[in-house]
């Protein structure tokens, strides 16, 4: 990572504020006002392990929703030290629109490869791998600390990351989604390049 000033950019601030007001929430609600929130924001697309299409937009609201305090606390901070080191690229609708979606790929993904499972997904952690694979293009650098990365750095980081899932799932007994996680992080990889700012032209000579 390089070695810039620390400052969270103020749209993933307001990312996080939205986060702890949810959660806040869902502290003081009754515990079936708290269900029926869950109901209708978390990720289950499967009914009678059937597909059921009316569901699909809870991969993008589920984002924002956490199964308790540590689990958000563990993604926020992941959320501040990422986006700190993003906040040159990625700021405003740009970061929002890549967090959302990022998040809702790793969603589908793990929909996906888990086709007619019953379960409930929630969390930030595939919009969190989203960030990571958005460090690919702007955080990696040559061997010399300063130059553009070479293609075996991007597959070394590429698995680094993988590896670093797995063993989240497997410590976790696969209670945590590795599916979208690598889902979010494909996305980041992809979203990256078509979301970043790009920096404003200097003057011609």
């Amino acid at each position: 990572m390089t070695g810039a000033r620390f400052s969270v950019p103020p749209a993933a601030s307001r990312i996080l504020v939205v986060l702890v007001a949810i959660q806040a929430l869902r502290t003081v609600l009754p515990q079936e006002y708290d269900a029926y929130l869950l109901y209708f924001t978390a990720f289950h697309p499967f009914s009678g392990h059937e597909l059921d299409p009316v569901w699909l937009y809870g991969a993008f609201t589920s984002v924002f929703i956490h199964a308790n305090w540590p689990h958000l606390l563990m993604n926020g901070l992941w959320v501040v030290a990422l986006s700190s080191q993003l906040r040159t690229h990625l700021d405003g609708m740009r970061y929002l629109v890549f967090f959302a979606a990022t998040g809702g790929l790793g969603a589908l993904a793990h929909a996906a490869l888990n086709w007619g499972t019953p379960g409930i997904l929630l969390g930030s952690s595939g919009a969190v791998f989203g960030l990571l694979g958005a460090g690919a293009h702007a955080l990696l650098r040559g061997s010399d600390g300063r130059s553009r990365p070479e293609p075996q750095h991007y597959v070394q980081y590429v698995l680094l990351m993988m590896i670093i899932n797995l063993g989240y799932a497997i410590l976790s007994d696969y209670r945590i989604s590795w599916e979208a996680h690598a889902g979010g992080f494909f996305a980041g990889l992809a979203l990256f390049p078509l979301l970043r700012r790009r920096p404003a032209a200097g003057p011609r000579p």
